[in-house]
């Protein structure tokens, strides 16, 4: 006998079906169509029984959501900077992606050698994720974990079989790998140019445009925030580990109850602090591995 289908698996059905048929502005991920039947269709339906659950209700109720959804700007690449996605250090590249991109814009990651990715939209980046961390495992090596030899920097292109009309879904965000040597000479890893759509200077555009300009300098604030926060909790727990082990080398050398006491308490702290990052994600778990074996070489 065939399982029956859940009235939760009948409404993403139909509530997929309404999402592939829409402008790409519109579209919504598979984590916000689950959060919206959660939160506001299974209520809704809990109490009906399946054999009266029918499809045009479901589809009245997911077109309410969408109506209560407001059009997405933030998806029309013509009105976004690309100076805001230049020089992106390579290790840099997934966060600023993840954050800094807005959810609906379709990208790649061109860099030569190293990789490269198809072109995705960033609704659902955690598929395209794991190619973008390849290619930044790649150029780990020969970037040597330094700064400045290795950028991206953004540029606007056409996909394939696309007319240069304006049309927001038409274009992608190339991120494009360049090295740089000790002269400052610059080699770029794809193409380093980008199409040129003029949006029509109206007064409804330019509102657009300033509304989108002040959510991604809000985005990258916020960014620099997290990034200056990882910095101080990296340097306290840097500061802590050192602490611990000068006072590890001094109970060694003078094994005294009181030198035991501080090396363990000086130890039980920087333990904790570990923890604590990587809980709030200051820290990342190849970091927090690293950093919990420094600290335990030093209980021997």
């Amino acid at each position: 006998m065939p399982k029956k289908t859940s009235t939760y698996n009948r409404i993403l059905k139909e509530f997929t079906k309404i999402n592939n048929k829409l402008p790409e502005e519109r579209k919504l991920s598979i984590k916000q169509r689950r959060t919206i039947i959660r939160e506001q269709l299974l209520p809704k339906f809990k109490d009906v029984p399946q054999y009266k659950l029918r499809v045009k209700a479901i589809k009245a109720s997911i077109t309410k959501a969408y109506d209560k959804i407001p059009p997405k700007e933030l998806c029309d690449i013509n009105y976004l900077d690309p100076s805001d996605f230049g020089f992106v250090e390579w290790y840099s590249l997934d966060e600023t992606i993840a954050e800094l991109v807005p959810d609906c814009v379709y990208v790649k990651v061109s860099a030569g050698e190293y990789g490269e990715t198809n072109i995705f939209n960033t609704r659902n980046y955690e598929y395209g994720r794991r190619g973008v961390r390849e290619i930044v495992e790649n150029i780990r090596p020969d970037a040597d974990n330094s700064s400045g030899r290795f950028v991206f920097t953004g540029y606007k292109k056409l996909r394939p079989r696309k007319r240069n009309d304006g049309t927001p879904e038409n274009y992608y965000l190339d991120f494009v790998l360049f090295s740089v040597d000790a002269k400052g000479n610059e080699t770029a890893y794809g193409e380093a140019e980008q199409v040129e759509f003029e949006v029509p200077k109206t007064r409804e555009n330019r509102k657009k445009r300033t509304k989108v300009n002040k959510i991604i300098e809000s985005k990258i604030k916020q960014l620099k925030s997290k990034k200056d926060s990882r910095r101080r909790a990296k340097k306290t727990l840097e500061k802590n580990i050192k602490q611990l082990q000068t006072l590890a080398k001094k109970a060694n050398k003078r094994p005294t109850r009181t030198n035991e006491f501080q090396k363990y308490k000086q130890f039980n702290r920087t333990a904790e602090l570990i923890e604590k990052y990587k809980t709030q994600a200051k820290i990342t778990d190849k970091q927090y591995d690293r950093d919990l074996q420094r600290i335990l070489k030093n209980l021997s």
